[in-house]
């Protein structure tokens, strides 16, 4: 059967798909004019919202870094300068407490915080509440980026340092194992040494010298860490010494006087007299 051919005629009747397509957005347009107007206005909102969420943040943020900044000057005694006759202050360490815990209840989330509970440990473990400097060393290992890794580490080697303070050794070895497994190679002295010592005070003695004996192994630890490591392995166990071979010495008789001695027998018995002390006078 032959294929009808289409006229130029017949072409020009058929409606134009563009006109067409058009013609029903504008009546949808039309029909649904209110709830165009509302998403609008919705997503004016929502913008609106957004930009002024991020700038509060970011001035909290700012507001929280100048006060940490605040607080660490109360506790870093200047140096004195050369031509200085006045007595340097002494570090402020309780206003210091304040205001870093006032940053951690009032600037939770920012990076600032997560320093104040940092700077908090230090300043609770120098002041002996090694409970407390454990509570704010957590915060602040658990509150730092994770690409921060440094931080982080840096705040596990502290937990560890709190831990064993506080006699929770086992959990201290968690966290030094922790510091030592990671890619900082200068702390894995510290790390080696804080497993050492929890192990020594939960009597655990094999496992301490196993310890020190892989730490020495460890090549990237610098001599001063070595000598360190190497003077506690030396404490317990120390080193075997070959037996030293005694020479016998000749076994000889009594010493008897010599009869040519003049004075062999000059001393006399205890209670013995001689002849001349027991003639009587004349």
């Amino acid at each position: 059967m032959a294929r009808q051919r289409i006229t130029r005629k017949e072409l020009l009747k058929e409606p134009d798909q563009f006109l067409t397509q058009s013609a029903l957005a504008f009546e949808w347009v039309k029909n649904h004019v209110r709830e165009i107007v509302y998403g609008v206005i919705g997503l004016l909102v929502l913008i609106g919202f957004i930009t002024a969420w991020t700038s509060w943040q970011r001035s909290r943020r700012q507001h929280a870094a100048v006060m940490l900044h605040e607080a660490l000057k109360l506790i870093e005694a200047p140096a004195p300068q050369a031509n200085q006759t006045a007595p340097v202050p002494d570090p402020d360490s309780g206003k210091a407490i304040e205001k870093l815990r006032e940053i951690t209840e009032s600037y939770g989330g920012t990076p600032a915080s997560a320093r104040a509970h940092w700077h908090l440990g230090h300043l609770y473990f120098e002041k002996g509440d090694a409970q407390a400097a454990l509570v704010a060393y957590q915060q602040a290992r658990d509150r730092f980026p994770r690409q921060q890794q440094l931080s982080v580490t840096l705040a596990a080697l502290n937990v560890g340092y709190a831990q064993e303070a506080t006699g929770a050794c086992e959990q201290a070895i968690d966290s030094y194992e922790s510091v030592q497994q990671s890619s900082f190679a200068w702390l894995h002295g510290e790390a080696y040494l804080g497993m050492g010592r929890c192990y020594e005070a939960s009597g655990a003695k094999d496992k301490a010298i196993d310890v020190y004996s892989r730490a020495l192994a460890d090549g990237k630890l610098t001599g001063e860490m070595q000598q360190a490591i190497n003077e506690q392995l030396v404490r317990l166990q120390p080193p075997v010494t070959s037996p030293q071979v005694q020479t016998p010495i000749a076994e000889t008789g009594p010493v008897e006087p010599s009869t040519s001695d003049p004075n062999a027998d000059a001393t006399p018995t205890p209670g013995a007299n001689t002849e001349s002390e027991s003639a009587p006078a004349k």
